[in-house]
């Protein structure tokens, strides 16, 4: 009996050991997948290139705006940044692609405000918009403004509203679910005439088809339509914005003429994927703060057409998530018939 129970202990005592080795081997093989702390993250990052994802094509008011912005967040990190079109799905495809990205800051996105808001309510996307990090905002009351070739016989939007009252006439935007979309609607419950919407992958393609005589009209951002209103082969005929934009002072709004309830502000910002360690968010904030603010940047988007409104995380994003209730609220109007 007392040799049985010694063998019993010693049997014991050999499992407790073995149970505690394997403990030591699964600690060891853990060991790449623990999470580095926040701090020694951040003292590294950036240690491989930083990615400006533009969920449209290049050409439109997000791409131009990343590409201004690149140089001077690439100086302020001290590493390697690049800007990188995916575009698909009026800007669905990237934002996707941004919340199934690890959150380390690698990949962050240029984005513009509705829109990226009816991408999960209109086009039932497959992220959460609340769920973001969200980085800094760069601009805002960069109004969509509704326009025509340089030559059409419609030379202010009264004229244009009311021939569209008796034939309906082509309109382009930049998809379903976007924010010309949404203005279309806005202008659509005002004048009590609906439009026919044609849909390109950027607000510039649908610039270009009116320039080119394909649409009799269209709506887009006004920083993307500066170059094609420049050349004289569009005419702005208004913006919907709570006021006039200040850098196209001579352009009225549809409020001014008499269409309420249109205005709609447009603003882009940074977003990353959700759950961005704070210090890497503080890190990438004080880099697009120093950016944004340098002058040669700043010069650059004036000329471009577009209106700075640099705010931080906080603020960045209770004013991107202001219209959220609002688009909520028109997203049965919105979704395809």
């Amino acid at each position: 009996m007392l040799n049985f129970n010694r063998k019993r202990s010693i049997s014991w005592l050999a499992l407790i050991s073995l149970l505690s080795l394997l403990v030591v081997v699964a600690g060891c093989g853990q060991a790449n997948s623990t999470p580095v702390s926040s701090n020694e993250t951040a003292a590294n990052y950036p240690n491989k290139t930083v990615t400006i994802i533009v969920g449209h094509a290049p050409g439109g008011s997000t791409d131009v705006i990343a590409r201004a912005l690149q140089p001077y967040l690439q100086k302020e990190l001290g590493g390697t940044v690049v800007a990188d079109n995916v575009d698909g799905g009026g800007g669905n495809t990237a934002l996707s692609k941004l919340y199934k990205s690890p959150p380390d800051g690698y990949n962050i996105l240029l984005t513009p405000f509705p829109s990226s808001i009816l991408g999960e309510l209109v086009k039932d996307g497959d992220f959460k918009v609340k769920d973001f990090t969200y980085i800094h905002g760069v601009t805002g009351g960069d109004y969509n403004s509704i326009f025509v070739k340089y030559d059409s016989p419609y030379q202010d939007l009264k004229s244009l509203v009311e021939a569209n009252k008796k034939g309906k006439l082509t309109l382009s935007g930049s998809g379903i679910g976007t924010n010309s979309h949404l203005t279309l609607n806005l202008l659509e419950k005002a004048s009590g005439s609906k439009f026919e919407y044609v849909s390109y992958d950027s607000g510039t393609e649908a610039a270009v088809a009116v320039a080119g005589g394909h649409t009799i009209s269209g709506i887009g951002n006004i920083v993307s339509l500066k170059q094609l209103a420049d050349e004289k082969k569009i005419r702005i005929l208004a913006v919907f914005g709570a006021q006039r934009h200040p850098n196209f002072p001579d352009i009225p709004t549809a409020t001014e003429l008499g269409y309420a309830n249109t205005a709609m502000d447009v603003s882009v910002g940074i977003i990353a994927p959700p759950k961005v360690p704070a210090d890497i968010v503080e890190k990438l904030a004080s880099a697009l703060d120093k950016a944004i603010d340098s002058p040669e940047f700043k010069k650059q988007a004036a000329d471009l057409g577009s209106n700075i409104v640099s705010s931080g995380p906080e603020k960045f994003k209770q004013d991107a998530l202001s219209q959220y209730d609002e688009v909520n609220s028109l997203k049965d109007d919105l979704k395809p018939q």
